[in-house]
């Protein structure tokens, strides 16, 4: 064989090889191809369920349902839907629709005591007093620490007049609930007792809650203001500087208290707290009354002018505070001027403490006509 048909032989004896490899690849390909395994329905179920839930915590909640409706179309005896779906309708204050879904879920576990504390809430929601107590009842046997059973208790007690009933509940509810829950049921149980006039079983509850440690801007907020019932003024102090510590717009607070108990130093770094946290109107006129409280007129109208400057003329309260400093730096007219215009807008009408202070400053500069405007928006009889 010439040497050029040689290496053209070799040449092409690889090609060929590959060729051959190749097919033989790909008839190993599709011998092997089968198709998919076919997906267990429950597997298919338990994602729709996942995704339900998921929607569910979104807010979405005609996603949810979707994703319901296919755990049933796939997995019609599934234990958990009948519940899931009764949390879903409760949440969309759907009731009677809710009550069918728990009580479907209660045939299927009867144990379940979060099921009957759902009932017992949504009976008592229809006003099916004995049933919604059987069913928290109930739910308290299966499981002692149920807290929002507890609470739907406390609140039938308190329903009825029994006070002390109420509080047991609320405060048992506190001890299983969880941390945020757990403030929210202390703050409940002593603001109850506040508006009974117990003032001091209230400061108790809120004390003991404290020293078991539970702490939290709310609960140290509610202890502040009941101390100050009580002129217990260091003690709401140290409250209100605890809260301080999440919650910055209570620096405001120690600042008042620390201005009336004449400690012009304290309260001097308690307002800067606050406006290091938000430059505000009301923070200013705070300092602006400390410049006053030691004879600074100047320091006071820097204030004065930082305070205009920030105000945002949305809030009553600051347009009332900025009033009164106008006044007690001698610009009674032009915090007349402030108070008039604010009480003229119409959602403010009906405000019964504006239109008072209205009344008051309008009386004191001599315009009647001004204080009979005011006093005919609201309560005659209260006015200067």
């Amino acid at each position: 064989m010439p040497p050029a048909a040689h290496r053209s032989a070799a040449a092409r004896a690889p090609r060929a090889l590959v060729c051959l490899f190749t097919l033989a690849l790909l008839g190993a390909a599709c011998a092997c191809k089968k198709d998919p395994p076919p997906v267990d329905p429950k597997v298919e179920a338990d994602g729709h369920y996942v995704a339900a839930t998921a929607a569910y915590l979104k807010g979405d909640f005609k996603e949810a349902h979707a994703h319901f409706d296919e755990v049933r179309r796939l997995s019609p005896d599934d234990k958990r839907l009948p519940g899931a779906e009764g949390e879903l309708l409760m949440t969309e204050q759907r009731v009677d629709e809710a009550i069918a879904r728990f009580e479907a879920a209660l045939l299927l576990e009867p144990r379940r005591s979060t099921t009957w504390s759902r009932l017992g809430l949504l009976y008592a929601i229809k006003e099916q007093k004995e049933k919604s107590a059987q069913a928290l009842a109930r739910a308290i046997e299966l499981n002692p620490n149920d807290f929002n059973a507890h609470e739907s208790l406390g609140d039938a007690a308190l329903e009825r007049g029994e006070l002390d009933e109420a509080v047991r509940r609320y405060l048992l509810a506190a001890d299983a609930a969880p941390a945020k829950a757990q403030v929210e049921l202390v703050v409940k149980a002593a603001q109850e007792l506040t508006r009974a006039s117990k003032p001091a079983r209230a400061l108790e509850v809120l004390e003991q809650a404290r020293d078991k440690g539970v702490t939290s801007p709310e609960l140290f907020q509610e202890l502040g203001d009941r101390l100050v019932e009580v002129s217990r003024w260091d003690d709401a102090i140290a409250a209100y500087a605890k809260a301080a510590e999440k919650d910055a717009t209570a620096w405001e607070l120690v600042a008042e208290l620390e201005l009336r108990q004449g400690r012009l130093a304290q309260a001097e770094a308690a307002w800067n707290k606050a406006l290091a946290a938000k430059d505000q109107a009301l923070y200013h006129v705070g300092l602006g009354r400390l410049c006053l409280a030691r004879k600074d007129k100047p320091c006071a109208e820097k204030e004065l002018e930082k305070a205009l400057a920030t105000a945002n003329g949305e809030e009553v309260r600051e347009s009332m505070e900025l009033a009164h400093f106008l006044g007690l730096l001698g610009r009674k007219a032009d915090g007349l001027k402030l108070l008039e215009a604010v009480g003229a807008e119409e959602e403010q009408q009906k405000n019964e403490l504006l239109q008072l202070a209205l009344a008051r400053a309008a009386k004191e500069l001599g315009k009647a006509e001004l204080v009979k405007v005011a006093c005919a928006r609201v309560a005659p009889a209260k006015c200067p």
